[in-house]
């Protein structure tokens, strides 16, 4: 027995439908969802540069941003961002401190720490406080896209150096 066209519109169409029905009621499309993303950075350029950047990134939803580290806290917690960029070096409190403090309270938000310098002791606290990584400034825009888009999976994501660092703590070969 032959279909009609309208039979095979309307198979078409129920294969169509629970296709969208698997896709949007899996749990794959939680991280296909955007991530809000706010950003802690002393250097005012460097706030206004992001935001620009990260506006043109399509998974990335920019809750914005701010200077100092006591206004970092009491914005990352009124926000709790999916993602939150961490500088170090910061006015009224130190970024390792502002990790330390969001990692126990926000457990869900992911930190990445975003900074001009890189030693063993701040890769060292970085790790300890469970920061999802770890982005030297001097790598630039391309590696803090990748870096958001690793922890955004799930995934953590350190620059050279600090990956270097961080296996040697860990007590792997830092090649």
């Amino acid at each position: 027995m032959a279909l009609s066209g309208n039979a095979i519109r309307c198979v078409i169409n129920t294969i169509a439908f629970e296709a969208i029905l698997i896709l949007y009621c899996s749990p794959e499309v939680e991280n296909m969802a955007k991530k809000t993303v706010f950003l802690v950075e002393d250097e005012a350029l460097l706030r206004d540069l992001f935001a620009e950047y990260v506006g043109l990134l399509p998974d990335v939803e920019y809750l914005g941003s701010c200077g100092d580290g006591q206004e970092a806290m009491s914005r990352t917690l009124e926000l709790k961002p999916d993602i939150l960029i961490l500088d170090i070096r910061l006015p009224e409190v130190n970024g390792l401190e502002i990790l330390n403090l969001l990692s126990r309270k926000l457990p869900d938000t992911r930190i990445l720490v975003f900074s001009g310098t890189v030693s063993h002791q701040s890769v060292q606290m970085a790790i300890e406080c469970n920061a999802a990584g770890y982005i030297e400034k001097s790598f630039g825009l391309e590696a803090l896209k990748h870096g958001i888009e690793a922890i955004g999976r799930g995934e953590r994501y350190f620059t050279e150096n600090a990956a270097r660092i961080a296996r040697t703590i860990s007590g792997e070969s830092p090649t």
